[in-house]
């Protein structure tokens, strides 16, 4: 069935609780129907389709003195896109690894192409902070740049050193320049020092930056609204039901609001991709949506003013954190070592409701810093844990974005399929697509290949377990050996897990085959 109109209200992040005023677009045009006909409509007003606007509605661009229409099916930025860490963290020597293995951990890229992925990664947040500072709206998004600190336990140092050295080699192979601002530390006390947390044994530090997440999902859209070179708006509360051929060209495309004829449409839609497509098609079941939860902190006087965290971080079991400007701590991660302790069960992973709370997930994130960190001090009333909410991010079966033309289906695009690494792929995926609509090729100077979508990678990818690459990799490193002993010994307890997600997921497959598109 379709996940839209939703029977539950959804959590509200600290972004969106902290842009809620007249200029954050909730509510546009909730009461007015939009066009009956379109040049070019993009399905989801989340970064995706916020981003994708910004680049259609620039002077020149596919959208230029075209008819461009959003439709959202609640608020812009209302999904994952508003409830994120705000963490452009760009992926190293860690997501190098992975991307470089056979499935379930990664896609088996060649050594040349998972340099690639990885520098796409980089050129992503520096794309979004020229945007950010050209369009003079840096105080206005809370733009951050600095270092991420990677922080790992005994266990995990050795076999992290060995990536971080494969990934600078092949850097140099293929003739990237030498990453002279990606510092490895290996003197536990200085890590100690550098990190101020517990029992570390190495950190990598390395270029990051944090956002307001909601504030800069606005403010595209708000550039493309104001835009002089297209005629293009935004309607929200508009859930689109079938999206059909048209027999005069183009889709016809039914929401709650009214019909839209479009000559092209694009899907923004994420972690609902599979509504939009058969059960019997391979798109239906390869981006899944996943289900996590994040917590607001506020830190007590010892990591307050000057003695607040100075970087992002990247933890052992996909846990990360910022700090905001006006000094919360965003936290997030926690499902994989709930589940291995036997406190919560796998399929909560499968949820799409994103207005509850797991209360021994939210235990979890509020004890993270007094349990990780050195010094973190006693919480006085209204410090320590001040908001928890959950949101809906995507696993892709071969972790790569699913970004262009669908095949056999002239005029329809999708851009989907970030695998929890959204803001680190969103923006660069959203120029190369623009691109993309306008001369009809793929360039591979603004993407990876390997983000393209075509058929040949949906069958590749038909028997692949759609599985998060992290939860292997961390089981892997759970005792400290050399790693050619890792894949014979933790494949086991591998599946293991993939055969425990596939019975939840059988347990919550939905009875009825109902799709979007016809």
């Amino acid at each position: 069935m379709s996940s839209f109109p939703q029977p539950f209200i959804s959590s509200t992040s600290h972004w969106q609780a902290t842009n809620r005023g007249p200029s954050s677009l909730y509510n546009h045009n909730k009461d007015v129907s939009p066009p009956s006909h379109a040049d070019i409509l993009i399905v989801g007003g989340g970064m995706m389709g916020s981003a994708l606007s910004y680049f259609l509605t620039r002077k020149g661009a596919e959208g230029d003195g075209k008819k461009v229409v959003l439709v959202e099916a609640k608020d812009i930025g209302s999904g994952a896109s508003g409830r994120n860490g705000g963490h452009l963290g760009p992926a190293t020597a860690h997501g190098y690894y992975n991307l470089l293995q056979p499935p379930p951990v990664g896609t088996k890229l060649s050594s040349k192409e998972a340099v690639r992925v990885i520098q796409a990664e980089r050129d992503n947040m520096e794309l979004i902070t020229k945007i950010i500072h050209d369009e003079g709206i840096t105080d206005k998004v809370d733009l951050w740049r600095g270092h991420l600190c990677e922080v790992h336990q005994k266990a995990e140092a050795r076999p992290m050193k060995e990536m971080y050295d494969a990934w600078l080699a092949a850097r140099k192979r293929y003739g990237y320049a030498d990453d002279t601002d990606t510092t490895w530390i290996d003197d536990p006390a200085e890590a100690k020092r550098v990190s101020r947390f517990k029992n570390v044994a190495s950190v990598q530090l390395r270029p990051a930056g944090s956002v307001h997440s909601h504030k800069l999902c606005t403010e595209l859209a708000r550039l493309a609204l104001k835009s002089p070179h297209s005629d293009y708006d935004i309607y929200s509360w508009c859930p689109v039901s079938t999206i059909t051929p048209s027999k005069k060209g183009g889709w016809t495309v039914k929401t709650a609001k009214g019909t839209i004829q479009a000559k092209r449409v694009v899907l923004c839609v994420n972690a609902y991709t599979k509504d939009f497509f058969p059960e019997d098609e391979l798109l239906h079941s390869h981006i899944l949506p996943q289900f996590t939860q994040l917590s607001l902190i506020t830190p007590p006087e010892t990591f307050s003013g000057e003695k607040a965290l100075q970087y992002t971080y990247n933890m052992t079991d996909e846990g990360y954190l910022i700090q905001t400007p006006m000094g919360g701590i965003v936290v997030g991660g926690g499902l994989d070592p709930l589940v291995r302790a036997g406190k919560i069960d796998p399929g909560v992973g499968n949820s799409l409701d994103d207005s509850i709370t797991h209360q021994v997930w939210d235990e979890y994130l509020a004890r993270y810093c007094p349990d990780h960190f050195e010094g973190w001090g006693p919480e006085g009333k209204g410090q320590g844990e001040t908001r928890s909410w959950s949101g809906i991010l995507t696993r892709v079966k071969d972790i790569l974005p699913v970004v262009g033309p669908v095949p056999d289906r002239e005029g329809l695009f999708l851009a989907a399929g970030f695998h929890g690494h959204g803001m680190s792929r969103i923006f660069s995926v959203g120029q190369a697509l623009a691109a993309t609509l306008q001369t009809g090729k793929w360039d591979e100077s603004l993407l990876p290949r390997s983000f393209e979508l075509t058929t040949e990678r949906l069958e590749r990818a038909r028997d692949y377990p759609c599985e998060r690459p992290d939860e292997f990799v961390n089981m892997m490193m759970k005792e400290e050996k050399s790693s050619t002993n890792w894949m014979a010994e933790k494949e086991i307890r591998y599946a293991e897990k993939v055969s425990q997600r596939k019975e939840a997921e059988k347990k919550q497959k939905e009875k009825d085959s109902w799709c979007v598109i016809a």
